[in-house]
């Protein structure tokens, strides 16, 4: 059964809808991201379930216990609901010493001091601060502050973690092994997480599962594989990685029931996997990202011609790579790879590439089954 669950949630501020209809699950034992641009709802979300923020209407409950209900007019105050909270600022008293804002929690649920020392002690060591107890936050680097404040979400064994952009106040380096971190704390310790962020890379690098999120609603759900090469929509697309779009017309179906969809400057057309009932002459959106182009020299690409005529027919043989050339307009060196604009026809695309080109000229090769089609 799902651990965490949201169904039908609306909240407003005045006219303007913050969440509309929202439904959610997270099961148990399971690590999910809310991703989405700022203003999107994420963090009303959280705090909704947190309690610290109630919806105009909805269903929030985790396990067999119903946190809100507006049909029946259920409330639980925040401070009954055994969940583990990290904010975006940690939110650690500076007064107290690290092991005391870790027990802090646990003498709050009148657990005895002596009793709650040890176990804030002990929670420390798992965070791997355990010779820090005795300090003050202002001692500790921002990094070692993250850490304290999630040993003291987790002090008191609450039955879900949420996660507000914790990472947010750290430098690039530091936010690379932090994730990494609280991932793996998460499988050790087995807790239902739900981690609410803007960046991409940590939604993809931490997640089991990414709901990405605008306006209010939940666009898709999936495994972060499933999100980064199978988007369903164009801002999923765009929201996660970078990618290029290309207006392409229906010439027909393969054999296989892939659609052919002929590109302007790419001399055969792409068979991409859809589901949807798109008539032939109909205009699809295709999405690629930019490592889905090979490039290589001239000499480097086969020799052999791959592809279909353009206005191949529903029996016809699906294509294999589709080639075409593009002329470079800017390069970007990032370290292990380099990031090139070219124009490709009528369209402007980036490309990634391991190799630096020194012509101005690309020959490009598209592996079909790294398209999407999205709306």
């Amino acid at each position: 059964m799902p651990e965490l669950v949201l169904r039908d949630v609306i909240k407003s501020y005045g006219e303007k809808p913050i969440l509309d209809g929202l439904d959610l699950e997270v099961h148990d034992k399971e690590f999910v991201t809310l991703l989405g641009p700022s203003g999107c709802g994420k963090t009303t979300t959280l705090m909704a379930i947190a309690g610290f923020q109630h919806p105009d209407s909805g269903h929030i409950s985790c396990g067999d216990e119903v946190f809100f209900d507006s049909a029946t007019h259920q409330k639980v105050a925040a401070e009954r609901r055994n969940l583990g909270i990290v904010f975006q600022s940690y939110a650690i008293w500076p007064h107290m010493t690290v092991v005391a804002n870790v027990a802090f929690p646990l003498r709050l649920r009148k657990v005895r001091k002596a009793e709650a020392t040890r176990r804030a002690r002990d929670m420390l060591e798992l965070v791997e601060l355990g010779e820090l107890g005795d300090r003050y936050p202002h001692q500790l680097s921002g990094g070692q502050q993250q850490r304290v404040a999630l040993a003291r979400a987790l002090s008191f064994s609450p039955s879900v973690l949420l996660l507000d952009e914790p990472f947010s106040n750290l430098d690039a380096k530091l936010r690379e092994r932090a994730r990494e971190w609280v991932k793996n704390l998460q499988r050790e310790i087995g807790i239902t997480t739900l981690f609410v962020t803007h960046d991409q890379d940590e939604a993809l690098s931490m997640s089991d599962r990414i709901m990405v999120m605008d306006q209010g609603r939940i666009l898709q759900v999936g495994p972060p594989e499933e999100i980064y090469r199978r988007p369903a929509s164009r801002f999923v697309a765009d929201f996660v990685g970078r990618c290029n779009f290309l207006s392409g017309t229906v010439a027909g179906r393969t054999c296989t029931g892939q659609l052919l969809v002929t590109v302007e400057g790419v001399g055969h057309p792409f068979a991409v996997s859809s589901s949807q009932p798109t008539p032939t002459g109909s205009t699809v959106t295709l999405a690629l990202r930019p490592e889905s182009f090979r490039v290589a020299r001239a000499s480097g690409l086969p020799t052999s011609t791959v592809g279909t005529p353009a206005g191949a027919t529903s029996t016809a043989a699906a294509p294999g790579p589709a080639t075409c050339t593009a002329v470079i307009t800017s390069e970007s060196f990032l370290g292990d790879h380099y990031l090139y604009r070219m124009a490709l026809g009528p369209n402007e695309i980036l490309v990634q590439s391991d190799l630096r080109l020194t012509d101005p000229v690309a020959e490009l090769a598209i592996e079909t089954a790294d398209i999407a089609v999205v709306e």
